[in-house]
Parts: C-alpha cells; sequence; structure tokens
C-alpha cells in the first residue's frame, strides 16, 4: 500500500472510531496534492456540553480555537469560555485551558481575532438572569498571547457597552429616532415578504398578518422601552414638554450577542451581533482598533440573527445571517453600500438554513466559501459550498459531516477561517450517538482542506 494512502487510512480510522487525538502533524505535506480533506478531534468525547467555536491563526502560524463548555447555556452557571492551541510543527493540540470564566454566570459564544495593532481579542457575552436578553457583551485585549500552552496574557478587560439607539434621557417619546427607523425597516420587510408571496391577504402565505402583527407588537415593545418604565417628558405637536409615563431604552441597550469573527475593512473593524429579544442584528463599527464604538442601523428581518461578512469587490458588504423565523428556511442576506452603516432589505437566498449558524470567508482567490447547515430541518450534514461570483451561484459543494436524517449526529456552529499558506480551516461542534440510554458524547472538531479539494469534481 502507498504511506499516503495508508497514512490518510490510519487518521479516517482514528477519526471514526477512538476518541484520541489524531496527530496530523504533516498536515500541510499530506495535502499537498490539494485533494484531500482532514478532519480531527480537538479534545477527546466527552459528556458536557461544548459549543460555538472560534478560530484564529497566529504569527507564528499556530492556530488559537476557543469554545464554550459546561452543564449547558443560559441556565448553566458553570459555562465557562475555553481554548485550545494547535502547535503547526508538532501537529498536535494542546490540553484545553480556561479563557474566561466569570464565576456563578454562563459566559458564551466567543469570538477571537488579531487587530491592527497585532493584538489579540476575545470577545464574548455573559448571561446575567438566565435570559439571552439579559446578555451582557464583554472583551479581553492581550498583547502576549504567543505561550506554547496555557491562555494568554491579558493586559486589559471591559463591557462592550451597545447604544444604537441615540439619547432619551426623558424617556423614549414620539419623536424617539430608533423607533422610527425600526417602523421604517419593519414596513419595508413587511412589503418585501408580500412581494415574495409569504404573506397573502387571502391567508394562505406561511406568514398571515396576525402572526406579523403580533411578532411586530413584541419587538416594538421592546424598543419603546415597555418593560423598564418611569416618568419623562413628551413632546406634544406644539413642542411642548408633557409629563407623563415612558419606557425608557435598558432592553435595548443589553441582550446583544456574540457569534461570527469581524470583518475589516482598510482600519475598520466591523463586529456582528444580535438580538434574540428582537431577532435582528446589528454591527459594531470601529475606527481605531477598538478604542471606541459606534453602531449600524439594524438588520431587520423575521428573525435575521448572527450575521457572517463578506466584503465584495465594488466595496459592498454582503450579511448571510441564520434564519429564526418562519418558513420557507433560507438563509437570510443584507447589503450594506456604506462600510457597514446602513443595510439594504433582509431577503432569503436560495440556500437552507433550519435556523443554525452559518460562517463564511472571502477566500484569496476572490472565491467565496460558505459553511452551514444546508437543511431546512436537523443539524446532521455541514456543508462547504464555494462561489465564484460573490454569492449569486454557489456551484461547488461539499459535506464536512453528512449524518442520517433523524439522527443524533449534530455537526453544527462551524466558524471558517484561510491560514497564511492557503489552508481552510474549519471548527464546529461535533456529537456523535452513543448507545441506547446513554448520553451523546460531543467535542470541537477541526477540518483542514483546500479550495482545489472544495472544487475538486
Amino acid at each position: 500500500m502507498k504511506p499516503l494512502i495508508s497514512s490518510l487510512l490510519i487518521l479516517i480510522f482514528l477519526n471514526i472510531f477512538s476518541c484520541k487525538r489524531p496527530e496530523l502533524g504533516a498536515f500541510s505535506g499530506i495535502l499537498k496534492n490539494g485533494d484531500t480533506m482532514l478532519t480531527e478531534n480537538i479534545f477527546p468525547f466527552q459528556t458536557r456540553h461544548c459549543h460555538a467555536s472560534t478560530i484564529v491563526e497566529l504569527p507564528n502560524h499556530d492556530l488559537l480555537v476557543a469554545w464554550f463548555q459546561g452543564s449547558g447555556e443560559r441556565t448553566a452557571e458553570d459555562v465557562a469560555i475555553k481554548g485550545a492551541r494547535y502547535n503547526h510543527k508538532s501537529g498536535k493540540w494542546s490540553e484545553p485551558f480556561i479563557m474566561a470564566d466569570t464565576e456563578g454566570f454562563p459566559d458564551i459564544n466567543p469570538v477571537l481575532f488579531i487587530d491592527g495593532l497585532s493584538r489579540l481579542w476575545l470577545v464574548w457575552y455573559t448571561v446575567m438572569a438566565y435570559q439571552w436578553e439579559s446578555s451582557l457583551i464583554k472583551y479581553r485585549i492581550s498583547s502576549n498571547f504567543m505561550q506554547k500552552e496555557g491562555p494568554p496574557v491579558w493586559s486589559w478587560q471591559d463591557v462592550l457597552h451597545v447604544k444604537a439607539d441615540g439619547s432619551a434621557t426623558d424617556g423614549i417619546n414620539s419623536r424617539d429616532t430608533f423607533v422610527k427607523t425600526l417602523e421604517r425597516k419593519y414596513s419595508d420587510y413587511y412589503d418585501y415578504l408580500v412581494s415574495a408571496g409569504y404573506i397573502s391577504k387571502n391567508g394562505e402565505g406561511p406568514v398571515t398578518d396576525e402572526t406579523w402583527n403580533g411578532a411586530l407588537q413584541r419587538y416594538m415593545d421592546i424598543a419603546k422601552g415597555m418593560n423598564f418604565m418611569a416618568d419623562g417628558i413628551e413632546i406634544n405637536e406644539k413642542g411642548e414638554k408633557i409629563r407623563t409615563r415612558l419606557g425608557y431604552p435598558l432592553m435595548r441597550r443589553i441582550g446583544w450577542q456574540t457569534r461570527n469573527k469581524p470583518l475589516f475593512v482598510n482600519n475598520r473593524i466591523l463586529l456582528p451581533l444580535y438580538s434574540d429579544g428582537f431577532d435582528f442584528s446589528l454591527i459594531a463599527i470601529s475606527d481605531n482598533n477598538g478604542n471606541s464604538w459606534r453602531f449600524s442601523e439594524p438588520v431587520v428581518g423575521a428573525g435575521s440573527i448572527q450575521p457572517a461578512l463578506a466584503l465584495c469587490r465594488n466595496g459592498e458588504i454582503t450579511a448571510y445571517m441564520r434564519d429564526n423565523g418562519p418558513p420557507p428556511q433560507r438563509i437570510m442576506v443584507s447589503i450594506s453600500a456604506d462600510t457597514g452603516k446602513t443595510w439594504s432589505t433582509v431577503k432569503d437566498t436560495g440556500i437552507p438554513n433550519p435556523g443554525s449558524a452559518a460562517d463564511m470567508i472571502v477566500l484569496k482567490s476572490g472565491n467565496w466559501v460558505l459553511v452551514s447547515n444546508d437543511l431546512e430541518e436537523g443539524r446532521h450534514r455541514l456543508a462547504v459550498k464555494l462561489s465564484a461570483d460573490e454569492g449569486k451561484t454557489w456551484p461547488y459543494s461539499r459535506n464536512l459531516v453528512d449524518g442520517a436524517p433523524g439522527s443524533q449526529t449534530r455537526a453544527h456552529y462551524p466558524a471558517i477561517i484561510q491560514d497564511a499558506n492557503g489552508f481552510i480551516h474549519v471548527t464546529f461542534t461535533n456529537q456523535v450517538p452513543s448507545e441506547d440510554g446513554k448520553s451523546n458524547v460531543k467535542n470541537i472538531a477541526h477540518a483542514v482542506f483546500t479550495e482545489k479539494w472544495l472544487m475538486k469534481e
């Protein structure tokens, strides 16, 4: 048997039948022909919940991965952000270590990136009161992160305060700009749903007016601060100030969550955020390496959350979003023509999405790669797709995991990067079924492949 074929068979056997980490020390050598995809377990399978990984390449070509782990998610007080390092010379992953842990609170959805000052960032959120709407975004910065083992040395930690709604010092009155923006955005989105046939006046569409009006009322109540009220000042048509009971903007300033890596456009950082309270997205924007942040207008759709961003050749930015709304289940898309400040009406793509996270990358070649569960139901299949025309078509698709429908196989919440040598890396939550009556086991998996493999016929 040829050495290359023998090595590949050994690697496949280890991934399928063993909980031990395969040693891929020379994956660059094994992948040199570009026609193979390799997967490995970052740490052994275990029963504790581990989810939502993020990956970054370090300056020395090592990899750093983070995820959250504990006994659950938003209601589990032991959830912490954990990490592991990949040594590109030895081909081995380190033992997992703590990256952040707010004692007694769940820490969720880490995001790793290196800024224009060559500093490493970890951004995540802490759930304050067991509901996603109580989330608080935090970040850590390190200039000393090239250790062979263990976590970076963090030099700074703070809260990323979200204020995307202007000032409402005397309460949210009838002239509030954030409310007015949402009214306009929802009106435009409603017109799209009608034109696309999703809302029909005869009640035959997948979204009824009753459903739409109920959801709209819930979102606007949050925007108007109806659950956080106090005495305030309204201004009538004559410009007179009238003291009355008004809402205040607490719940539109907390509850924001992280998921995907930022996009860098020249010196600008665009960090995607989303809200499970509003069921829409927002972009945090910094032009000074994170010293201060401003925010885009909301990216409003029916459950358009967890945006993944791509820069187009013409300077526009495309956001692909998870579909947390009603059928049909499709990845949603919106376009910004002003470097992230404003966004077009959210629309459906043709790519199925079962309400699961997706991520994307623009390759050095200019081609786009999207990784997602390309299904309307279930997370048992994880696919990577390539587009040569900036998302108009996706003629190439390969499966990283293809489990049986209805099984307990889960391969989801992916993160994707391309390293300095051109290899494409995907990390994802990897769950495999256990024997009857036993808990399913899971870990974070790492797949590496080339553009050539993805485009292979």
